[in-house]
């Protein structure tokens, strides 16, 4: 009988010969042994200097770690012979550190892999190369390094990237693949449980069976109260269709005519602030391919608008539009007078309350013959509750420790057309939150909207009643991502997710990738790798400006090191009180390219993607990101350390603010010798004069209206003040 040439090899190298030890034995053996094994290397660079090798008996992990000898790439399909200790690595059996190795060849085929189903991802397989068939993957959108989620029969599993890989950036399929690719492991704790992913090497471990085949997500455009548009792309020509309805079932179809791999098709005839169930497909012959089934609405009859308040400063000298509005300790007021205007309904959905006026609100609200339905964290304080009218029923997510229910927002009126409301923002309902800490509140006037966060509502809730159904309530994973997306508010582009179902992080990690200017964030809580590789990655790209702020208080260190190192100019809050913002702002300097707000309860955090209720927006709106912009500079200032005292440093600037010169004086004292430097706040020298004469008149009337800072250095001291350039 004779073999295949790769089948032969591997049972050589599967033999005992001059020392060398099975994979599947040497896995056996205690770790810190030193063992020698030979097989085919599964992977090149594309996975970092970490490599995979597998024989006939099983595969393990290689890394040229700490004390390894040098010169260590071997490229994928090198038959490669290798000693060293074995070592545990967050669950991953590693051959770590290299004490020699060996090359005999190199092209050489790799072994079949081995076609399994996503539960069966195991120690058992760890390390070697497999096959999952017909997955489909969450989220949509473009690969960003970190994980991703994917489905296949029935069964769940993720698909790792790490920063740099060659398939971060290209389009997720939307359609039926199959997937090749390595068995890895991450997982904390001890013992390291779970945690097995499939490494993915390059686009071509993405497979399809089929001739024709979807390969971008749909995209739903035009939306309009009576219909909006579907588009989708496939690998060849087909026809492009649409099966949709109010249900699951569908019931019609609509078509455009011809064949074309850049499908469009129409749906009209809708009704307003209503939601579609619809999927995409294209048959060419006998194949045809279907998109991921998804869930659209049309637009409201009634025009939305988008308002936003703050409770701390803004800064109005650099507002490039209208003014952005600090209402200071009015926001429980302002929540108040929405709710004592409701037609119907309120629900409301926050982690915590302490504000006994607003549950004072919800009883007016009861009586006046509203429904009224709360859900709130069961593992926090919610003091005020206690005041709530019995008859007003309260839902306690009880499966969670810490944040877990971490929403904040209120739906008003979700069928009263023109009165529908979703109030939304970071603030809790507590006096810390209103008033001490740097908070922002959204008021979205918009039907579809409304809608949409009721349905979230009462997948929470467990029922469309007045009174919850724990039976079939559902809370953080235990949710499904069932709700629309995209909704046109009033012309404004808006885009919904909910957490943890609706893969928040990379639609975050989206609209961060679509800047072509500058990304300005201000974040409470920040933990999320895959978002500040995001940054960092757009704050490499030439042209491309990266600012932020983190709460000092709850700073990871790593990842703000990581930041700075990576570019980026990040700074603590400087504030008293909390930063409790959760927002970041997209190209706000640029108005021709999509400038977006990303706001909502969801900390860029694991929790937030992962296990709590979380809600948030991405709003397509330039006005939105200049009054977000005010905020965020206000609390730029205060980060930078640069307050403005009436004498800063001993460096006194009169008139501040200023419109054509500054006077300018460093304690009363005569200097001949000063450096003085004008900065914006986007760091750049605008205005700049050696050895100087103090006092001085500095010229500023060339200057646009805007914040700037004087750095001033005389007999080597170096002291600055912020001052206002205004007309």
């Amino acid at each position: 009988m004779r073999f295949p040439i790769v089948l032969l090899l591997l049972f050589a190298l599967s033999s005992v010969a001059r020392g060398q030890t099975p994979i599947a034995e040497a896995r056996d053996l205690p770790l810190g042994t030193s063992v020698t094994v030979r097989g085919i290397v599964l992977n090149g660079s594309e996975l970092g200097s970490i490599r995979y090798v597998q024989d006939a008996t099983g595969g393990i992990a290689v890394f040229p770690g700490t004390g390894s000898i040098g010169g260590f790439n071997p490229s994928r399909g090198a038959d490669l012979s290798i000693s060293g200790p074995l070592k545990l690595f967050n669950g991953l059996l590693e051959i770590d550190p290299i004490t020699s190795f060996t090359v005999h060849s190199t092209g050489n085929a790799l072994p079949a892999a081995q076609v399994i189903v996503p539960n069966v991802m195991g120690e058992a397989n760890e390390s070697e190369l497999l096959r999952i068939n017909a997955c489909v993957f969450s989220g949509g959108g473009t690969f960003s390094n970190g994980t991703r989620t994917f489905t296949s029969n029935g069964q769940s599993g993720v698909i790792f990237l790490r920063s740099g890989h060659p398939m971060v950036g290209t389009p997720v399929p939307a359609g039926v693949v199959d997937l090749v690719g390595i068995c890895s492991q991450y997982a904390t704790g001890n013992p390291p449980v779970g945690g097995y992913q499939l490494l993915l090497r390059d686009v071509n471990d993405i497979q399809t069976s089929g001739s024709i085949t979807v390969l971008s997500e749909v995209q739903q455009k035009e939306i309009t109260s009576t219909g909006f548009k579907l588009e989708w792309n496939t690998n060849t020509d087909g026809s492009s269709r649409v099966r949709f309805g109010l249900s699951p079932a569908y019931g019609s179809v609509a078509s455009a005519p011809g064949t074309t791999t850049a499908h469009s098709v129409q749906l009209g005839g809708l009704q307003p602030a209503t939601f579609y169930y619809a999927q995409a497909f294209s048959v060419l012959g006998s194949d045809t391919a279907f998109a991921t089934p998804g869930i659209y609405s049309t637009a409201s009859a009634f025009a939305g608008e988008i308002k936003v308040y703050f409770n701390q400063p803004v800064d109005h000298s650099v507002a490039q539009g209208s003014a952005a509005v600090h209402i200071g300790s009015a926001m429980p007021d302002t929540i108040i007078a929405y709710m004592d205007r409701a037609l119907s309904t309120l629900d409301i959905a926050v982690y915590n309350t302490s504000s006994t006026a607003i549950v004072n609100a919800a009883n007016a609200a009861r009586d006046r013959g509203l429904q009224v339905r709360w859900i709130t964290e069961g593992a926090t304080s919610n003091s005020a509750l206690s005041n709530l009218h019995p008859a007003i029923a309260v839902l306690y997510r009880e499966n969670s420790s810490g944040s877990g229910m971490h929403n904040k927002f209120i739906v008003i009126d979700a069928d009263e057309g023109p009165a529908a409301h979703v109030l939304t923002g970071s603030a809790n309902f507590t006096s810390q939150s209103f008033n001490a800490d740097a908070n922002d509140l959204l008021i979205i006037r918009d039907m579809a909207l409304a809608r949409c966060y009721r349905r979230e509502f009462e997948e929470m809730w467990g029922s469309a009643g007045a009174l919850p159904n724990a039976a079939n309530s559902k809370f953080g994973a235990d949710k499904s991502d069932n709700t629309p997306h995209l909704f046109n508010v009033g012309g404004t582009l808006v885009q919904s997710w909910f957490s943890p179902t609706d893969g928040t992080t990379e639609r975050i990690a989206g609209a961060l990738h679509s800047s072509d200017q500058h990304i300005e964030f201000a974040l409470f809580a920040f933990t999320n790798g895959t978002l500040a590789d995001a940054l960092i990655e757009r704050q490499a790209q030439p042209g491309v400006n990266v600012r932020g702020i983190i709460e000092e208080d709850d700073m990871v260190t790593w990842l703000y090191d990581a930041l700075l190192e990576g570019g980026v100019d990040v700074k603590p809050d400087g504030a008293p009180n909390f930063l409790h913002h959760k927002y970041a702002i997209v190209d706000r300097h640029a108005p021709g390219s999509d400038p977006q707000v990303i706001t909502g309860s969801h900390n860029w955090s694991f929790n937030a993607e992962n296990h709590n209720d979380e809600n948030t927006l991405i709003i397509h709106s330039a006005e939105l990101a200049d009054h977000f912009y005010q905020e965020w500079h206000a609390r730029w200032i205060t980060a930078v350390g640069i307050a403005d005292p009436a004498t800063a440093n001993g460096l006194l600037l009169w008139p501040n603010p200023t419109r054509d010169q500054l006077f300018i004086d460093l304690e009363g004292r005569t200097r001949h010798d000063a450096q003085l430097r004008v900065m914006d706040m986007m760091g750049r020298t605008v205005v700049q004069e050696r050895s100087a004469m103090l006092p001085a008149v500095l010229d500023v009337g060339g200057l646009a209206n805007g914040t700037y800072i004087l750095w001033l250095e005389a007999g080597g001291a170096q002291v600055q003040r912020v001052f206002v350039r205004a007309e």
